[in-house]
């Protein structure tokens, strides 16, 4: 089945790299929108390493700015230079070279939108939802800030310039399904990171994440993991194994 894959905020991430290293991997088109100078820093990175040029095709360039690297096993990556704050426009029609609106699609927002403002946030989730029928999105956002360590760490924030206005529009767990469901997906769900931590990680990689990272102050750990959330909702057809979750 051909699938797709849409990153915002996407930055040096390396997610799609790896995805497309692994042997049985097939027929995926992965989208990373960003500012134009990273998708240019991340194109630069792509020519330079060697390591890429035998996994890529050489780069294609778009007339729009976009990017495009493909596999010989039918993947593609895609790299889309835009602001995506432009999607809030009513005269925007925000062009995205290869998206396409016939396959099952995942939306993966991964502390991107908490920094737009909560109507262009809005904006964005409802520009793709509209022109893709079979869609899931992914959130991953700060959650829980009006409790004392909520505070320490919104004031933290604060104080490095960072702020995250839907934090404050979504302030629990349980207001990010409402904002999913208010967006029109039929299902919604959520989990906190730590307890995605104890539910659904094996004790075999607890032990291997502990010995790389140390993680000696279980309890501070625990505090920050419940401030942080997975939202997840879908509509239409290539999600039903998201249900068992």
């Amino acid at each position: 089945m051909e699938r797709q894959i849409v990153s915002l905020g996407a930055g040096t991430d390396t997610r799609s790299l790896r995805l497309f290293s692994q042997p049985l991997l097939r027929d995926v088109t992965y989208h990373e929108i960003d500012f134009p100078a990273i998708c240019t820093k991340k194109l630069n990175i792509v020519k330079a390493s060697p390591m890429l040029k035998t996994l890529l095709s050489e780069p294609a360039l778009d007339e729009s700015g976009s990017w495009r690297v493909s596999t010989e096993k039918g993947c593609q990556l895609w790299c889309h230079g835009r602001d995506l704050r432009e999607l809030s426009e009513a005269s925007s029609t925000a062009p995205f070279p290869g998206l396409r609106n016939d396959i099952p699609t995942v939306l993966i927002s991964e502390c991107c939108l908490c920094y737009l403002e909560t109507d262009k946030a809005k904006a964005v989730i409802k520009w793709f939802k509209d022109r893709i029928p079979n869609i899931g999105i992914v959130i991953y956002e700060p959650t829980n800030p009006n409790d004392a360590f909520g505070k320490t760490m919104v004031d933290n924030l604060a104080a490095r310039g960072i702020i995250m206005p839907t934090l404050w529009a979504y302030p629990t767990p349980e207001d990010q399904v409402v904002r999913l469901q208010e967006a029109g997906f039929e299902t919604a769900r959520y989990r906190t990171v730590d307890r995605i931590w104890n539910a659904w990680i094996p004790e075999d990689e607890k032990e291997r994440v502990n010995g790389r990272e140390g993680l000696d102050e279980v309890e501070e750990w625990q505090l920050l993991a419940s401030h942080y959330i997975v939202a997840w909702a879908w509509q239409g057809l290539g999600f039903q194994s998201w249900a068992d979750f």
